[in-house]
């Protein structure tokens, strides 16, 4: 049993799903089926609004107020099969089975989870729950000789916070604050949803 006092560092990326948002209003938020990505390579979340208004008073720092959270996730993967990328892009593939991006083309949101292991064997488990990706970043390499350059291509995402709850990030690690290896086995099998605290 891992000591949950003890700090641990992530060593890992596995198992990153999508799910599209189908609805986010003041009633609630709807996903549809979670779709597994393999090829996970990094994901790096950034927040890009961090910068704080400050109000002076009394000759000094009165108080602080953040602006609305927006973070910019990226991922580099293996590969994006083109079926992910219809997805992910809101492109269309024609009959002939070629993927077609159109300036028109509106990406959907979506959540993203993912998992990543810990130095003491357990893992973090994290959901975004409201991002729409950029175009896709990709790069082209000629082989040297014998020397192959492995190209990875990048998704950057913004995340921003649901209309529902404000919620725009979870994120548990197993066997702390009661959230068991149980919990854990299923938290990337659909789009997890808060409960009340006891």
């Amino acid at each position: 049993m891992p000591d949950t006092n003890k700090p641990s560092s992530t060593i890992g990326l596995k198992n990153l799903v999508i799910a599209p948002l189908e609805s986010d209003t003041e009633a609630g938020a709807e996903y549809g089926t979670v779709v597994p990505v393999a090829g996970a390579i990094e994901a790096t979340l950034t927040p890009e609004n961090s910068d704080p208004d400050v109000q002076y008073a009394d000759d000094g720092e009165y108080d602080v107020v953040y602006p609305d959270p927006e973070v910019t996730f990226t991922t580099r993967m293996a590969d994006i099969p083109l079926d992910v990328q219809q997805k992910i892009f809101g492109s269309t593939v024609d009959s002939n089975g070629v993927l077609l991006r159109n300036s028109n083309d509106k990406p959907p949101y979506f959540a993203v989870g993912f998992k990543s292991e810990k130095a003491d064997h357990t893992f973090r488990y994290v959901w975004l729950y409201k991002v729409r990706a950029k175009p896709l970043t990709e790069n082209y390499n000629t082989k040297e000789g014998e020397t192959i350059t492995r190209q990875t291509p990048e998704v950057e995402w913004t995340a921003i916070k649901r209309t529902y709850d404000n919620n725009y990030q979870a994120v548990a690690d197993e066997g702390v604050n009661g959230f068991t290896a149980e919990k854990a086995n299923t938290f990337l099998a659909t789009v997890y949803e808060p409960v009340a605290s006891a």
